[in-house]
């Protein structure tokens, strides 16, 4: 954001410059209107005019890219929805086949707060316990 400060800065500095050293006067006409005005304040307002104008038209893309995004988004939650749908009715068919009772899973299981499975040292001791059996 602070370099978009500096370049409007910088824009309005050089716009100034440029308004002073072209006094001129300039008849501008426009349908019915009509009116003089120096030449470098005329070209000043048509250019900030025009930044105006493409801010505006920025600004229209801008929500047209937030409103597919959007869109995207929802597809993508209605999507995982499904499909955490999907994966609870084969875990319930999976246990059901095995002839397992159907429990709910827990979030998440306190006992094990400790333990990692990237661990390797309760592996190491079970293989050291092992070492006499082939």
């Amino acid at each position: 954001m602070k370099s978009y400060t500096l370049a409007v800065a910088l824009a309005m500095l050089l716009s100034a410059l440029y308004a002073f050293q072209n006094p001129g006067d300039v008849t501008v006409r426009f349908l019915l209107y009509e009116r003089t005005v120096p030449q470098g304040l005329w070209e000043v307002l048509l250019f900030s005019s025009g930044v105006v104008l493409m801010w505006l038209f920025s600004l229209g893309a801008l929500l047209e890219v937030r409103k597919k995004y959007r869109s995207q988004l929802k597809a993508a939650e209605k999507r995982a929805e499904g499909l955490e749908e999907e994966r609870k009715s084969l875990l319930a068919a999976f246990q059901h086949r095995n002839g397992q009772e159907v429990l709910p899973q827990p979030a998440a299981d306190p006992s094990f707060a400790g333990v990692s499975l990237a661990d390797p040292a309760p592996l190491e001791a079970s293989e050291e316990g092992m070492q006499g059996h082939p």
